[in-house]
């Protein structure tokens, strides 16, 4: 599962695989390269209060300044100047002429005045601007998806990306056609998809020694000593936590290369005893692995040698989580949610379009593009030739439409 996470300075996308986000170790902090493991994001300049400027070279460009929230875009009417992602989107008519369901009201006239200043600059019209502002955008966004499969060895295309945040699924259709992806989800309260993953996830404490060797040289009894310390650091920190030991988890994982390299692949080891046989099975774990990530391994040529580096052991305290509960099936009738019509430019001209409100939605309804679907955080544009379903528990699926 891809994920993106688009709102207001930036959008942010990452990739889960097996239900667990990947980690990287080749991160940064600032200006400084960091080895701590963190979960791998990448970060572009693709929020709604990303502004659109001409480079010295004449041409259209948007982001990474923001103009966030204070001022923000021209149409919040709190001062800002620039033409903004959010400015553009309200002109093509891609989003309501308010925010929040209707308590924060947008000034159509003053975007439109922005965007035109822009326009004329680059000698083109109104409505070919903006939506060269949402085409670099949604390239922008792409791109970074497209880095963070193909480094793992992932075709993009075998995955579904979800989407949230305020404004992460205002170009999923752009990104559909981009990618080739197979569709899109898009959860149910987007906009606080974040802060509820945040309350649920488990605890989790990690920790990892270092102690190089070559594979043949692998002492066992330090690998066991350095396991069991790291797992009972582990195990005081949750009972510190308020953890009952009988719900304790625990994840030993290694990292190995192969001699000369600088790099390493980080891999899952067995439970159990630790034996010549237990190091033998995570070395061929390395070699696929390795296989998997950059196409090649040296599993069959002995004058490449492994070399194990660090050993990790991640204590996890898990968290309950509420029930996620089905939704009764309505009567497959999506006209019940319609709430009016607003004239919307997609790829040109303005054609009428229907909005419905995404709560009066329910599962088995299904609703063809062109159509807007709104809700109190967040807005989904549904581009000509696609389809949204509803599934059982009130997720969006976007695909291309007939799509198998």
């Amino acid at each position: 599962m891809l994920t993106c996470d688009g709102g207001g300075t930036s959008t942010d996308v990452s990739v889960v695989i097996n239900g667990e986000p990947t980690l990287t170790t080749e991160g940064s902090v600032g200006r400084y390269p960091s080895k701590i493991p963190m979960i791998d994001v990448v970060t572009v300049g693709a929020g709604g209060g990303s502004i659109a400027w001409i480079s010295p070279e004449g041409t259209l460009k948007v982001g990474p300044k923001s103009a966030g929230a204070d001022p923000g875009p021209i149409c919040y009417g709190k001062g800002g100047t620039e033409p903004t992602i959010t400015d553009a989107h309200l002109f093509l008519g891609r989003i309501p002429p308010h925010l929040l369901g209707g308590e924060i009201p947008l000034d159509l006239a003053a975007a439109t005045t922005g965007i035109a200043e822009l326009a004329t600059r680059i000698g083109r019209s109104n409505e070919e601007c903006a939506t060269g502002i949402l085409e670099i955008s949604a390239w922008n966004q792409a791109n970074a998806l497209r880095q963070i499969t193909v480094k793992r060895g992932l075709d993009v295309r075998d995955f579904y990306l979800t989407t949230f945040g305020g404004s992460g699924s205002l170009l999923l259709c752009r990104l559909i056609d981009i990618l080739s992806l197979a569709g899109v989800i898009v959860p149910l309260n987007p906009g606080s998809l974040s802060a509820f993953g945040l309350l649920t996830v488990d605890v989790k404490n990690d920790y990892v020694q270092t102690s190089v060797a070559k594979d043949h040289d692998l002492d066992l009894r330090q690998v066991t000593r350095i396991f069991t310390e790291l797992t009972q650091r582990a195990t005081t920190a949750l009972d510190k936590e308020g953890f009952a030991h009988s719900d304790h988890k625990y994840r030993r994982t290694a990292d190995l290369r192969y001699f000369g390299q600088a790099f390493e692949v980080r891999v899952d080891t067995p439970d159990g005893e630790i034996t010549r046989e237990w190091a033998d099975e995570v070395c061929e774990t390395f070699h696929a692995e390795h296989e998997r990530l950059y196409g090649y391994c040296f599993r069959d040529d002995p004058r490449q040698q492994v070399e194990w580096v660090n050993f990790r052991v991640s204590g996890i305290g898990p968290i309950r989580r509420p029930d996620v509960l089905e939704i009764p099936t309505g009567d497959g009738n999506a006209e019940r949610a319609r709430t009016g019509v607003r004239d919307i430019w997609f790829a040109g001209p303005r054609i009428p379009t229907p909005i419905y409100w995404r709560a009066d939605l329910a599962p088995g309804d299904r609703i063809l593009g062109p159509a807007i679907i709104e809700e109190f955080g967040s807005t989904i544009p549904v581009h000509p030739g696609f389809e949204v379903r509803v599934d059982t528990f009130g997720n969006l699926i976007v695909t291309k439409e007939n799509a198998a």
